[in-house]
């Protein structure tokens, strides 16, 4: 063997021996993060550290940033753990969300890793003075976060929602983001199309800004309304009747509830599921005059009827008239909805969406005057509705 091939077989038995991942971390050597929350530093100063503050060069600290970190602990260490709880918190004060991120350094012993990060909680009260572009404005920048992240706004104080305690086993984080994906079956819940990526774009768009309202009271959480921003500028909250008709209209519902008063029998009423939903929402242009159609086609099921004493759910006469009320009950639940989009000048119906793709030459003679024109816009909507099955006991 010469020099060559000696030199190979060394070369090569080392590569063998010294195999491996160079930079290898554990899992338990990383804090991962699975929620944020951000406050006034005012507010923050309630039950907070005096270790919650380091000495800046420039600027004031007018923000509490909150993170909750998971516990990873060795298998024999779990119900010791289970215990204690699965997360802790740690907080800051700064003006800058990285710079406090950097500085909570110095009270954990593992990084802080942003990988799995589930929701960022953002008290009203930051929305109220700052805009919503500048406080996510590190999360949009940093690759290290998820475009899935989910955004909530919270009234009153983030930080408390971090200690909540899931009776499911989860994380708070972990139990938060799994309720947004409720929305499918519950149009009450405004978390379609709202996590960071989709508010990301819509604010590159010059959209206005829907996030669910997430409330924490004795210790129990609910998604409840809705955070409405005129682009970035928090401008209120809207209730669960004014989501679903908004919901409605835009046709992001898989299943539901449709419920209804009996003409005949009052006090009581109907309910009535949906299993299949389509809409279409069409502009049309005729001269200077603009208007928007919206037909709905809807198939379901009764599902409750707390006058059926005094009906028979196999009548034809009772079915028809049901249609007929379910129809009247979504067209009325929009025109709600509508309504206060109007009068507080957010599209939450994506007419300006639908006139730039469909009618380019009609928005682009009118796009300088659509605050004023948007409120005018008539939108004629037409519902027919189909119910499959009654139930499986009248």
């Amino acid at each position: 063997m010469n020099s060559r091939g000696l030199l190979g077989c060394i070369l090569l038995v080392c590569c063998l021996l010294t195999a491996g991942c160079w930079d290898r971390r554990e899992l338990q050597e990383r804090g991962f993060v699975i929620a944020v929350a951000i406050d006034l530093a005012e507010k923050g100063k309630t039950g907070g550290s005096e270790l919650e503050t380091f000495t800046q060069g420039v600027g004031t600290k007018p923000l509490r940033l909150s993170v909750q970190v998971l516990k990873l602990t060795p298998a024999g260490r779990a119900a010791e753990s289970k215990s204690e709880g699965k997360t802790f918190v740690v907080s800051n004060t700064g003006q800058f969300i990285h710079e406090m991120i950097r500085d909570m350094l110095g009270q954990t012993s593992k990084g802080l890793y942003f990988e799995h990060i589930q929701a960022i909680l953002i008290s009203d009260a930051v929305v109220k003075e700052y805009s919503l572009r500048q406080i996510i404005d590190f999360w949009r920048r940093d690759a290290e976060m998820r475009w899935r992240t989910r955004l909530y706004i919270v009234p009153g104080e983030a930080r408390k929602v971090l200690d909540f305690q899931p009776p499911t086993g989860e994380t708070g984080g972990m139990f938060l983001s799994n309720i947004s994906r409720h929305y499918a079956r519950d149009p009450h819940i405004g978390s379609v199309r709202t996590d960071l990526g989709f508010t990301s774009q819509t604010l590159d768009n010059g959209g206005d800004v829907l996030l669910p309202r997430l409330e924490y009271k004795d210790k129990q959480v609910k998604f409840n309304g809705l955070a409405v921003f005129r682009q970035d500028k928090f401008i209120g909250y809207w209730d669960e009747y004014t989501i679903k008709g908004v919901r409605l209209a835009r046709g992001n519902i898989k299943s539901g509830i449709i419920s209804f008063s009996c003409p005949e029998h009052p006090g009581h009423g109907v309910s009535f599921e949906i299993f299949r939903y389509n809409t279409i929402l069409t502009p049309h242009v005729e001269g200077d005059n603009i208007y928007f159609t919206l037909s709905i086609t809807i198939r379901g099921n009764i599902s409750e009827v707390t006058c059926q004493q005094f009906h028979n759910s196999y009548d034809t006469a009772f079915m028809e008239k049901a249609e007929e009320l379910v129809a009247e009950e979504i067209k009325r639940n929009i025109s709600h909805s509508l309504n206060i989009s109007r009068r507080e000048g957010i599209d939450t119906m994506y007419f300006k969406k639908y006139l730039k793709a469909y009618e380019p030459r009609t928005w682009a003679r009118i796009q300088d005057q659509w605050d004023d024109i948007f409120p005018t816009i008539p939108l004629y909507v037409d519902v027919r509705v189909s119910i499959q099955n009654i139930g499986e006991h009248n």
